[in-house]
């Protein structure tokens, strides 16, 4: 009897939730002109939108970063023996300040963007990237008519110019711009060593370089950073080997001459004794030299190839081609979408309004 009683109750609780939307279909059905109406307004707006929104072009790089072999176990001895005289050859050790992800990060630092911003357009121009992005983005035109701002420029950076407060603070304002609205910069596959960095504007031109010169700029000072220490004792060790070189000519004329002397001037035994210590002091010398020369040697060109195994490689792999990849939004795909959207919002409207009316009773 039970059994029965509850499928009876199930029956007639499908036929309940039947009923009642029957009922929400209905209610929306006698309000599908105000429903429609939405739907027209939104695709309008979808419609007007997707005229008046920008054309973006995307300039995209990709490159693959592989780090130098800062660690290598059959260079011990040898970088062992080059401590002995106070030069380290080893690999660079602990992590860099451009290490792993840190790169991805510089490419979004403000400085360094405020620094691409004052390079030069190109060759022939005589205004810098940042003028360019003010006329773009037509805030050449909105700065004069500030009373606070007025007509203002950016010249390129050189050793030695300064720029004023005002100029600082516009630059900032662009740097942040950029880096939160048309720059981005990822890793396709964190397992990879690819990266790509897309750079988004309203001008070509614009997008391609300073997607190129940011990717130049970064590249350089990661190879510097990573190198900087390795460099330092290779020029450390070129400098004493230099030297050493230079003495032992010196030792190498000296000694020649005082042979030269011995043979000719042997008439005054006294002259001839002092002659020959001289050229055994000389020969000692030359010799020792010879064989400090021959170590320093050997240290400067391990040196070197420790230097050339720690230096990362960077491939470029993809550059940004004229014409660039255009991102335009479609009038057709905007005014549905937005069409849809607004329908949403007055199913939304409508279903909310009843409820609350319920509720109130």
């Amino acid at each position: 009897m039970s059994s029965y009683l509850e499928e009876k109750n199930k029956k007639l609780t499908l036929k309940e939730f039947l009923l009642k939307l029957k009922e929400w279909v209905q209610f929306v059905l006698k309000r599908w002109i105000f429903l429609m109406i939405l739907g027209v307004i939104g695709g309008i707006l979808g419609f007007l939108y997707a005229g008046y929104r920008p054309i973006l072009y995307s300039a995209k790089m990709t490159f693959i970063l592989e780090e130098g072999k800062s660690n290598m176990s059959g260079l011990g001895s040898l970088a062992s023996l080059a401590g002995q005289f106070g030069v380290d050859v080893g690999g660079a050790g602990g992590e860099g300040v451009l290490s792993g992800d840190n790169i991805l990060l510089y490419f979004k630092s403000p400085s360094l963007a405020r620094e691409i911003l004052l390079t030069q357009f190109d060759n022939k121009a005589q205004f810098s990237l940042a003028d360019k992005y003010i006329e773009v983005y037509k805030l050449k035109e909105k700065w004069a008519k500030n009373e606070k701002i007025g007509t203002i420029s950016f010249k390129t950076f050189y050793a030695g110019v300064s720029y004023s407060r005002l100029q600082d603070s516009l630059l900032q304002v662009i740097s942040n711009k950029i880096i939160s609205d048309n720059f981005n910069v990822a890793r396709p596959d964190k397992k990879a060593s690819f990266i790509d960095v897309t750079v988004e504007m309203e001008d070509e031109h614009l997008a391609k370089k300073y997607c190129e010169r940011i990717v130049q700029r970064v590249v350089e000072r990661y190879i510097n950073v990573k190198i900087k220490r390795q460099k330092a004792t290779v020029d450390k060790l070129q400098a004493r080997v230099d030297s050493i070189a230079n003495l032992l000519q010196q030792k190498t004329y000296s000694g020649a001459s005082l042979q030269n002397t011995s043979s000719v001037m042997d008439i005054n035994p006294l002259y001839r004794t002092k002659t020959a210590v001289a050229v055994e002091s000389t020969l000692r010398d030359k010799t020792l030299l010879a064989t400090i020369f021959a170590s320093v040697t050997q240290n400067l060109e391990i040196a070197k190839f420790t230097l050339s195994q720690e230096t990362p490689v960077i491939q470029i792999i993809d550059e940004p081609i004229y014409p660039l990849k255009v991102d335009k939004l479609s009038k057709l795909k905007a005014a549905v979408l937005s069409s849809i959207f607004a329908i949403i919002i007055g199913l939304f409207y409508i279903f909310s309004k009843r409820f609350f009316k319920r509720i109130m009773k």
